[in-house]
């Protein structure tokens, strides 16, 4: 038997299947198949519903069109590649179909984060922050602390500070940028929403990490130690100065990025101005932020578009070698924000400068801020406030670290004797870093207007251990 006629032989026995199926006249997609003639076309289906809606509206939506591929030169559109593939075999037609291939799909379990690609049009990390404390409150003589019998009585507690999941990475081109995270010990009854700290889309327009557009919420472009992640702390948690100065997170449009060969970093943004997961301004001004940032040491790798110098935003010293690297901040905010407690509003503007060194596992943070105070009502009035933070890493890979700090600030120069102060020392033992560590501090907090202006203080320890996964 000759070629030509095996080939004819395939192709009735073809034609009888498919005359099979349609007598049948199956509706599953890969045994149905028809052909419809129109307008000089030759219309292939692979799925019935699609051929039956061509028949009543004479639409195609989507499919593949092929030129001069039908037996007489007729345009052929198929509504999908096997459709166009059994139309080939059934008219003896050699014409092949690429068939589009299936994105490549990853996923790895890297540096604390669970890692997803789906081919290039989306990457995500998926990671998880628990941080569980026990704190022993130990008051002064003249204070008493609730659920004790009288003033002096300490008391200690355990607690889940923080137990944060978070979604971040890119989606269509990784110019296009996204993160959520919530933060679940955060919900309240005054405030069930104060669970979603962070959800925003980035824009990254110069599409090689010098300018980035972010909307959405976030923490504002203010406080160098706010800005470090809670995660990220050489202490239990922050200072109680970057506390009373520093904003947090709020909603609002920021951009961020860098300039100078990776040595300035840039932020700004325009925010509702009253704090976290609020979904509306509380009155009709903005507050506005933006800071600098001078990396004095020079150039930094930026990770994975991660638009800052990591190891300025960790505290601790891991990273230098025989380099110091030291930073230089400025920071502004202005805010004009309603008072819940009060009806005489308030309007701040705040000037905070801030310096970080590494050098050889010794670490150095200081924050100084200028606040001015403009109540709706009243006498205008400063207050001011600053701290500063030492710490060394010990042994060979820096492992163990001990830690000292003080800050104080004035809520008011308008009353003397009233500054509020906080010492503390500490030590951590880090395993993997600020994956996962133990970290424990002893610290006073005074406030030397309290109790009629005889003072209040309350020291405390701190025991706490963090992992990230």
């Amino acid at each position: 038997m000759t070629p030509i006629a095996i080939r004819r032989g395939l192709v009735i026995a073809a034609s009888v299947l498919l005359g099979v199926a349609l007598a049948v006249s199956s509706s599953a997609q890969g045994m149905y198949y028809k052909e419809i003639k129109k307008d000089g076309r030759i219309y292939v289906f692979n799925d019935a519903k699609k051929a039956d809606m061509f028949e009543k509206s004479g639409e195609m939506g989507t499919g593949l069109t092929r030129p001069g591929s039908g037996p007489n030169g007729e345009t052929v559109v198929a509504d999908s590649e096997q459709a166009l593939e059994l139309f080939f075999f059934k008219h003896g037609i050699s014409e092949t179909v690429t068939r589009p291939k299936s994105p490549t799909q990853r996923v790895e379990w890297r540096d604390v984060k669970t890692r997803f690609t789906l081919g290039d049009t989306f990457y995500m990390e998926v990671s998880n922050r628990v941080q569980a404390r026990y704190t022993h409150d130990i008051p002064d003589d003249n204070r008493t602390i609730a659920g004790t019998a009288k003033a002096g009585d300490s008391v200690g507690s355990f607690r889940i500070r923080r137990a944060k999941f978070k979604l971040e990475g890119w989606f269509y081109k990784p110019e296009l940028t996204y993160e959520v995270q919530m933060n679940w010990p955060a919900v309240t009854g005054s405030n069930p929403g104060a669970f979603l700290e962070d959800a925003n889309i980035g824009w990254d327009v110069s599409k090689k990490g010098t300018f980035k557009v972010l909307l959405g919420q976030n923490k504002v472009a203010f406080g160098h130690q706010e800005l470090t992640s809670s995660g990220s702390q050489i202490f239990v948690d922050r200072a109680e100065v970057s506390n009373q100065y520093s904003r947090g997170r709020d909603l609002g449009l920021s951009v961020i990025g860098v300039l100078l060969d990776n040595k300035l970093e840039y932020r700004a943004g325009i925010y509702n101005g009253n704090g976290l997961t609020r979904t509306t301004n509380d009155n009709d001004e903005f507050q506005y932020n933006a800071r600098l940032m001078w990396q004095v040491s020079g150039k930094q790798n930026l990770k994975q578009r991660a638009w800052v110098s990591g190891a300025f935003y960790s505290e601790g010293d891991f990273e230098s070698t025989d380099t110091p690297l030291f930073a230089l901040g400025a920071n502004f905010e202005q805010n004009n924000f309603h008072r819940t407690t009060t009806s005489n509003d308030l309007k701040d503007t705040i000037y905070g400068f801030d310096g970080t060194f590494k050098y050889k596992g010794v670490f150095a943070t200081a924050e100084y801020y200028i606040r001015e105070r403009t109540p709706e009502t009243g006498s205008k009035f400063n207050s001011d406030g600053w701290f500063g933070q030492l710490a060394y890493n010990l042994g060979s890979k820096r492992d163990w670290a001990v830690s000292g700090s003080y800050g104080k600030f004035d809520p008011t120069d308008l009353v003397s004797g009233n500054d509020r102060k906080e010492w503390r020392v500490g030590l951590s033992y880090f395993y993997s870093r600020h994956s996962l560590k133990v970290q424990a501090d002893y610290g006073e907090l005074k406030d030397e207007a309290g109790n009629s202006g005889a003072g209040a203080a309350n020291k405390e320890f701190r025991l706490q251990t963090q992992f990230i996964f």
